[in-house]
C-alpha cells in the first residue's frame, strides 16, 4: 500500500482503478491540447498518431489496436480524416474488405504538430518526476505492459 493511501477507500487504493484515472485525466487535456493546437479531436490526433508512426499503410484494425480505439470509431474517424484532405484510402490488395489508410502530405505535416503536442504533454505530465523516477517509471510501466499483453494472450488461447 502506498504512503497517503492508507486510509483511502478501497477502490481509490487499487493501481488499476489509480492507472484508468490518471488516463481519464490525460485524456480531457489532451483532447483541449489538440483541439486548441490542431483542431482534431482526440480520436483523430490518435489516429494520425498510429499511421503517422509507421512506414507504409495501415488497416482500420491495426490503427484501432495503436491508437487504442473500437474500429467503428477508427472507421468514422479516418472517414472524417479522408474528408479533411489529411490521410488517404485505398482497398486493400490482398483482402477487397478492408481498406489501407496513409498519411498525405498535409496529414504529414499534421503529424509533425500533434507529435510535438504528445511531447508537450508527457513533459506537463511527467514534470512532477526527477530524470530517475520518469526512467524508472518508463520501466516499470514497460513491465507492467508486458506482463498485461501476456495475460491478454493467454485469456485468448483458454
Amino acid at each position: 500500500m502506498m504512503a497517503g493511501h492508507r486510509n483511502a477507500p478501497t477502490l481509490q487504493r487499487q493501481m488499476t482503478y489509480r492507472l484508468n484515472v490518471l488516463s481519464k485525466i490525460n485524456d480531457m487535456l489532451s483532447q483541449e491540447l489538440y483541439l486548441q493546437g490542431t483542431g482534431l479531436s482526440l480520436p483523430q490526433a490518435r489516429c494520425l498518431a498510429a499511421v503517422g508512426s509507421v512506414t507504409g499503410e495501415l488497416t482500420v484494425n491495426e490503427v484501432a489496436f495503436e491508437a487504442n480505439l473500437d474500429k467503428a470509431q477508427v472507421s468514422r474517424t479516418a472517414q472524417d480524416l479522408v474528408e479533411r484532405g489529411l490521410m488517404s484510402k485505398r482497398p486493400s490488395p490482398v483482402d477487397g474488405r478492408c481498406v489501407q489508410l496513409a498519411l498525405t502530405p498535409q496529414g504529414r505535416a499534421c503529424w509533425q504538430q500533434v507529435m510535438a503536442l504528445i511531447e508537450q504533454r508527457n513533459i506537463e505530465l511527467l514534470h512532477c518526476l526527477s530524470a530517475q523516477e520518469q526512467d524508472q517509471l518508463a520501466d516499470m510501466l514497460e513491465r507492467m505492459l508486458g506482463r498485461a499483453r501476456q495475460q491478454l494472450a493467454s485469456s485468448r488461447q483458454g
